[in-house]
C-alpha cells in the first residue's frame, strides 16, 4: 500500500481511531451534568482505560512467541499501567506511591513505606526498560519504517501527549496566568486518549509478528523466511 507497508486493515484502524477522536470533541460539547460523567476519575473511559491496559497484556501472552523475558516485562508494566488507572498506586496507602514526596513528607508508617518503596521502584525499572526497547525499535532499529513501528511510535506519541494534556494546562494556568485550551477539551482528550492508546499498542504489538518483532527475538514470518533460505542454500550446495 506504501512504504510503510500498512496494509486496509491499517486504514480501517485508522479510520476508526479518527472516529473515535471526533466522538471525544461530541463529547466535550455535552451539558455538565453528562460530560463529568463520562469523563470523571470513575467515569466510562477511565474505567474501560483499564480494559485497555489488560486487553494489551493479553495479546502479548496469546500473540508473541517466543514468550521471553522481554515480552513478560511488558505484560508486567501494563498490568501495572492498568492499575494505576484503578488509583491501585494510592487506596492501599496515605498517597500515591509513584509520588517522591509520600517517602520524604507524608505522615504514613515507614513499614509501609518500606512495601511500597520497592515496587516503585520495579515499575519505575520497568518504564525505563520499556522506554529503552521502543526507543532501540523505533530508531536504533530502523522499526518506525514498519508497521509495527509506525503504530507503536503514534501509541508512544500519544501517552507522551496525554500526559501532557494532563498537567501542562493547570502549570501554565496556576503558575503563569496562561489558558490554552478549555477544561473541557483537556479532560476529554486526556481521559480519551488514556483508553485508546493501550489498544494502538496491542495492534503494533499484533502485527510486529508478522514482520518485525520487538517484544520477541523472532517471528513465525521470519522463521519461515530463513527455513527457506536455508533449503535454498542446501538445494543449491546439492
Amino acid at each position: 500500500m506504501n512504504r510503510l507497508g500498512l496494509t486496509i486493515y491499517d486504514a480501517g484502524f485508522g479510520l476508526a481511531i479518527a472516529g473515535y477522536v471526533a466522538l471525544l470533541n461530541m463529547y466535550s460539547q455535552l451539558p455538565e451534568p453528562e460530560f463529568m460523567a463520562l469523563f470523571s476519575e470513575k467515569g466510562p473511559f477511565e474505567q474501560l482505560s483499564i480494559v485497555s491496559w489488560l486487553f494489551a497484556a493479553i495479546i502479548i501472552i496469546a500473540r508473541i512467541r517466543p514468550l521471553g523475558t522481554r515480552a513478560w516485562a511488558f505484560v508486567l508494566l501494563f498490568i501495572l499501567f492498568a492499575a494505576r488507572e484503578a488509583d491501585w498506586n494510592r487506596i492501599f496507602t496515605a498517597d500515591s506511591i509513584l509520588k517522591i514526596k509520600y517517602y520524604t513528607h507524608s505522615v504514613a508508617p515507614i513499614g509501609e513505606k518500606m512495601i511500597a518503596g520497592p515496587i516503585a521502584i520495579v515499575a519505575t525499572g520497568l518504564i525505563i526498560y520499556a522506554g529503552f526497547v521502543i526507543l532501540r525499535f523505533l530508531f536504533w532499529q530502523g522499526g518506525w519504517r514498519s508497521r509495527a513501528g509506525f503504530w507503536l511510535l503514534l501509541a508512544a506519541v500519544l501517552v507522551v501527549a496525554g500526559k501532557v494534556l494532563d498537567r501542562a494546562p493547570l502549570v501554565l494556568a496556576r503558575d503563569y496566568g496562561i489558558e490554552i485550551f478549555s477544561f473541557r477539551y483537556t479532560r476529554a482528550f486526556e481521559e480519551g486518549l488514556e483508553m485508546i492508546h493501550p489498544l494502538i499498542f496491542a495492534w503494533s504489538i499484533w502485527i510486529s509478528q508478522e514482520e518485525k518483532p520487538y517484544l520477541s527475538c523472532n517471528s513465525p514470518a521470519l522463521a519461515e523466511k530463513q527455513v527457506s533460505s536455508l533449503s535454498l542454500s542446501s538445494g543449491m550446495n546439492l
